[in-house]
Formats: structure tokens, sequence, C-alpha cells
């Protein structure tokens, strides 16, 4: 009777905690083909984990570590940091702290030396369930609505920042286009940081990424070559069995299905 009760016990326990889990789902996951399907807008999109579901035991890519990003609002922004017209956080957050940014550099000839996947690493583990990572909609006009969980690149970068360090990068932008009518924010302010890797990783291209520091901030962004250039990329959020955040990606391959069936 003992045995029979403690299995009972058990049982009830993981049906609670399966519950839980569904009840912070905003998706339908297909675990066994390792898609998702989630409704953005009023429209249904689908997507495929499998290629980035486990980054770091991935052979096609090679990890490099771009440094630490440093947190203090626990709101997150992901963004090409020089068209900057979707700047806004994601609709979850994270604890303050600092937390490791990885990028995977591609070692297939179709991808060699580019950035496929930048990876903010909020814990070390594999996500029990992916969405698309979103924006509030209310920070969105109608268009930018249906291409939510995605971000325009118009200057072939992205980046990942802290909110409210964004907020003083932006302003360090505008201020220096004030200043500077014909002047060009990357020329002038960034591209001489960029310069700086043009060997690190040797796997890179180079000059592919950048830890930068806006003059009036404690903080850090850390900005990345997005693959193959402009484009409307995806942005990956992974979650534990509880919910918690467990990293966001941001997806500069997109492998296709018919791709991953040859």
């Amino acid at each position: 009777m003992t045995t029979f009760l403690s299995f009972f016990s058990c049982f009830n326990k993981k049906n609670e905690t399966d519950l839980k889990l569904k009840s912070k789902m905003n998706s339908v996951q297909d675990y066994a083909n390792k898609k998702v399907k989630q409704n953005i807008f009023n429209e249904e999109t689908e997507f495929n984990y499998s290629d980035f579901e486990n980054l770091k035991g991935n052979k096609y890519y090679e990890l490099f570590f771009a440094g630490n990003l440093k947190i203090t609002s626990g709101k997150i922004v992901c963004t090409d940091p020089i068209y900057r017209e979707v700047g806004f956080p994601q609709n979850w957050e994270v604890a303050p702290g600092e937390y490791p940014v990885n990028l995977y550099i591609g070692l297939e000839e179709d991808y060699l030396g580019r950035i496929a996947y930048a990876e903010i690493n909020f814990k070390n583990e594999i996500p029990a369930y992916w969405e698309l990572s979103l924006i509030d909609e209310s920070f969105l006009d109608e268009f930018e609505k249906k291409m939510n969980g995605m971000y325009p690149v118009e200057n072939g970068l992205g980046c990942f920042a802290d909110f409210e360090t964004y907020k003083i990068y932006n302003q360090e932008f505008n201020d220096y286009l004030n200043l500077n009518k014909k002047g060009n924010y990357y020329l002038d302010i960034l591209e001489p940081h960029f310069k700086e890797n043009s060997n690190n990783p040797k796997s890179s291209r180079g000059e592919d990424w950048i830890n930068y520091k806006p003059t009036k901030s404690n903080a850090n962004i850390i900005m990345f070559s997005s693959g193959y250039g402009d484009g409307l990329y995806p942005k990956y959020v992974g979650f534990d069995k509880n919910g918690k955040v467990v990293k966001l990606i941001t997806d500069f391959i997109q492998i296709t299905e018919e791709e991953t069936n040859e």
C-alpha cells in the first residue's frame, strides 16, 4: 500500500509539473520533431529548433565567447544597433547580473567563418521548450506586430543589450548625429573597435564583433555581424520546465526543413 501511495504521489506531482509547464506556454510544442507552432498577431508561424537546441554540442559551429553582458534592468534588447527601429525590450525578464554571450561561427563551406548564431546564456542547460521571443505589442505599429519575433537588419549587424544601457546608447547615437549632420556613426565611432578584432577569433572573417561600452554607461552592448548581412532574422527564447528563461538566440542561418532532410 505504501509503495502504491508513493507512486500515486509521484504521478500527481508529474501531472502538476506538466500542467504548470503547459500553462506558461504560448505555443504548441512538437517535442518529437523539435517543432513549435506559435500564434503571432493572429497568424500561425512554425519553426524547427533542432539545429540550435544544443549549440555547444553542434559540430557544425565553433563557440566563441564574446564577453559577459551586464544586465541591470532585467529587460533585454536585440536589434540592429545602427537601424534601431525596434530597440524595445523582450516581453520577458531575467534577474540582473552578468551573463555570457556566445557567438557560433560556421565551420561548413556554406557558412564558413560567418556568425550563424548569437546567444545569451542565462542558465547552462538545454531548454525544456522554445518560443519566438516577442516584444510587447504596445510598442509596435501594425507592420511591426506582424513581424514580431523577428528583427530587421539594415546594416549587417545585430546586438544584445540591457534596455537601460540601450537607451543610453541610443541617446549617444542621436547626440552624435545632432553634432555631425554628415557624420557616419559606424565609421567614426564603431568601426575602430571592430578593427581591433580583425583576427579574433581566427575562425571568423574578422571584424565581426565588439564588446562596446557607451560613454555614459557602466554597462556594455555586445554587437556582432549578421551572417550574410541584411535581412529579417528570428529571435528564439528557451525556457526551463518552470518557465524561467534559459537563453536567447538570434538566428542568422535559418536551416530549412528541406536542408535538414538532405
